[in-house]
């Protein structure tokens, strides 16, 4: 990774169960004193795990953060469906037995690859300009249409029994009122952009025959953001200004797989003002531009024979 550089940049936050994304962004703000900063893609209240913050000119690459590949830990709860595919949501019809794990492991390659995949209904997704979570909460009927996301690989982690209830609709996991032995897989999924561990789960229980819903998940990797690295809410909370911005990356942690170009002083100033450049492309598609002392500058994308749109993040000085 690109070490940290002012108060431009990324920085990963280890977000806790029970907070927002915004939440996090609230926290960075105060911690940076800097007005412009954005999350990279939001994580539901009830999950835990990496959600990368872009700060100041960094802003500007969130869009390759959001598409970056994500890695999720997630314990799946079979036996039983919720409203909401997650502990938040009423049950759906009645608990139903187990399945034998073999029959879950044998189930997880199906949905490795290009799938199609329905959102849940609670979801963010819009329908008709409307969120459809919002279209549930005013009452409506909402169900998603299906669309295709990729999942790179799922791995089972572990396995466990719980036991479960259900109370007035409520599902209930543990304790004396929590009467049937219910199996829970524990597996880490690698995944592209859009795709909903929640709806997995469900179609995970589809697929054996029990249903199942999401019982927990913490999102471990984002990108070149992983939870290791990540520093925690609480501590970026507490932290002084400077201690906050020395978490940060440089804006082109997220490029460092892309063509990279270093070009003179000279078009330094033609690139920053969408000036022809003297250096000709050398493959087409997106490329990172530095100038001879390292900075980096920008992207421009190559069309071949000359260079087409670019995206300026430093101004000529």
């Amino acid at each position: 990774m690109s070490g940290p550089r002012g108060v431009d940049g990324f920085i990963g936050v280890n977000k806790p169960i029970g907070a927002r994304s915004t939440d996090v962004v609230g926290v960075a703000r105060r911690a940076l004193g800097v007005r412009r900063v954005g999350h990279c893609g939001t994580l539901d209240p009830l999950a835990a795990g990496v959600v990368p913050i872009a700060v100041g000119r960094a802003t500007r690459l969130s869009e390759y953060v959001l598409g970056a590949t994500k890695t999720y830990v997630a314990a799946v709860l079979f036996g039983i469906r919720t409203a909401t595919d997650d502990l938040e949501g009423t049950v759906v019809g009645s608990v139903r037995p187990e399945p034998e794990i073999e029959r879950v492991l044998h189930v997880l390659p199906h949905f490795v690859g290009a799938i199609r995949q329905r959102p849940p209904a609670t979801s963010a997704v819009r329908m008709d300009g409307r969120r459809a979570y919002e279209r549930v909460r005013a009452g409506e009927d909402v169900t998603p249409a299906e669309r295709d996301v990729q999942i790179y690989s799922i791995d089972p982690v572990a396995t466990a029994s719980a036991r479960i209830g259900v109370r007035d609709g409520n599902l209930l996991v543990g304790g004396t009122s929590a009467s049937t032995h219910s199996l829970v897989v524990a597996i880490e999924v690698r995944c592209g952009s859009g795709t909903y561990i929640r709806s997995l789960a469900r179609d995970l229980g589809e697929a054996v025959g029990s249903g199942a819903t999401l019982l927990a998940l913490v999102r471990t990797a984002v990108g070149p953001f992983t939870l290791m690295e990540s520093v925690g809410l609480e501590e970026l909370e507490h932290a002084a200004a400077g201690q906050a911005a020395a978490s940060l990356y440089a804006p082109d942690v997220i490029l460092e797989d892309w063509p990279a170009c270093v070009i003179s002083v000279a078009d330094r100033d033609d690139f920053v003002h969408g000036r022809p450049l003297s250096v000709e492309p050398g493959g087409v598609g997106l490329h990172r531009f530095y100038d001879s002392c390292g900075e980096f500058l920008g992207l421009a994308e190559s069309l071949g024979k000359a260079w087409g749109k670019r995206r300026v993040m430093l101004s000529s000085t």
